[in-house]
């Protein structure tokens, strides 16, 4: 029998932000992702658990995040995701250790399987993901929330139920006590849509589903979608934990001063971009076997090209050499003007430890 945690940097951005200024701790924290459309332009990235007391949360434009907080003292940071990654990279480390095998999912969200640790024993796994909690607290002063349950989807559900920084284990037998009683959109996968559509045919908590026809559920849903659910409500989801070794990628998106799809107007957002990429790149020791291009629409829809190099790069110049043709081919066949624009680098190359590049080329 498995055992699976999630653990969960709790509202992680804004929690770096109280660590770098203390003196913010005890009142409403925003992080912003600004647009540079304005002062107000954009939306919030996080907010620490005052602000959300407030109505303030993820994805809300930060204009009205602001109304929300206008009566109280409040800090509105905007994000700085290289430090957060940081962050994120130095408390991962420490997870690992805990895990039989390692799947990280978010800059702040990683599950573990811990079957092997703890001996396919619930108090044990209590006990290691205790110890881990205070390890991280002890190093960097993060707090987390930590969810165990029999797969990945119990685990999430029993993290969703302790936060912030708390603990919470679910057992196989405690299922019908702890999961079923749930409103049905707390089992993962289930948004607004899905929700007001199962309501419909009268399945409202979690352990509905499991008196529910399952032939209707496979006319709305699918016998794939149905079956998850089915599965998942019963703790049964199979799932694995897959072990993650190393970054994939990395990106930079920038928002244009006006919609455009003039590429002299562009064209200095790609620079800055492929310089910026390319600091990543070296600070980070990797190559990049692959660089691709991004454009937002200014009616929200994406478009993209991308380009494997000859060789594997990291120069500013070898980046926007590869960058510019591909820019250049979505202004061509664009159907409309360009919102933001995204450079990445994928297909990855450490080059820590290694005697030769020439292997690789």
């Amino acid at each position: 029998m498995s055992i699976i945690a999630c653990v969960d940097l709790d509202y992680f951005y804004a929690q770096c932000e109280e660590i770098l200024n203390p003196s913010i701790k005890d009142k409403p924290v925003v992080v912003c992702i600004y647009s540079g459309r304005g002062k107000e332009g954009g939306a919030v990235a996080t907010a620490n658990y005052i602000a959300r007391k407030y109505g303030v949360k993820s994805g809300i434009p930060i204009k009205t995040a602001k109304n929300l907080l206008k009566d109280v003292e409040a800090y509105f940071i905007p994000a700085n995701l290289d430090l957060y990654e940081k962050f994120s990279q130095e408390v991962m480390n420490i997870v690992k250790k805990y895990a039989d095998v390692f799947e990280q999912v978010s800059v702040d969200e990683a599950y573990l399987d811990i079957t092997k640790q703890s001996n396919s024993d619930y108090k044990k796994a209590l006990e290691i993901m205790l110890r881990m909690k205070e390890e991280i607290f002890q190093k960097h002063k993060l707090t987390c929330t930590v969810g165990i349950g029999p797969s990945k989807v119990i685990a999430k559900i029993a993290t969703d139920l302790k936060k912030p920084n708390g603990i919470e284990v679910i057992t196989p037998e405690e299922i019908p006590l702890k999961v079923w009683p749930l409103s049905v959109d707390s089992l993962p996968g289930i948004g607004p849509r899905s929700k007001k559509r199962l309501e419909n045919i009268g399945v409202k908590t979690i352990g509905d589903i499991l008196n529910a026809d399952f032939m209707k559920l496979v006319s709305i849903f699918g016998k794939k979608i149905s079956t998850y659910f089915v599965l998942a409500a019963q703790g049964k989801e199979t799932e694995q934990v897959k072990e993650t070794y190393e970054v994939k990628q990395f990106s930079r998106m920038v928002t244009l001063k006006n919609n455009t799809l003039q590429f002299n107007e562009i064209k200095p957002y790609l620079e800055q971009l492929s310089k910026e990429l390319s600091e990543t790149l070296k600070s980070n020791n990797y190559f990049a076997k692959g660089i691709s291009v991004m454009a937002v629409l200014d009616d929200l829809n994406i478009i993209s090209k991308s380009k494997l190099a000859d060789k594997p790069i990291n120069s500013e110049k070898d980046i926007y050499k590869i960058a510019e043709p591909l820019l250049l081919d979505l202004i061509k066949r664009s159907p409309r003007m360009f919102r933001r624009l995204a450079l990445r680098a994928y297909d990855l190359i450490s080059y820590e430890g290694i005697e030769s590049l020439e292997r690789f080329v």
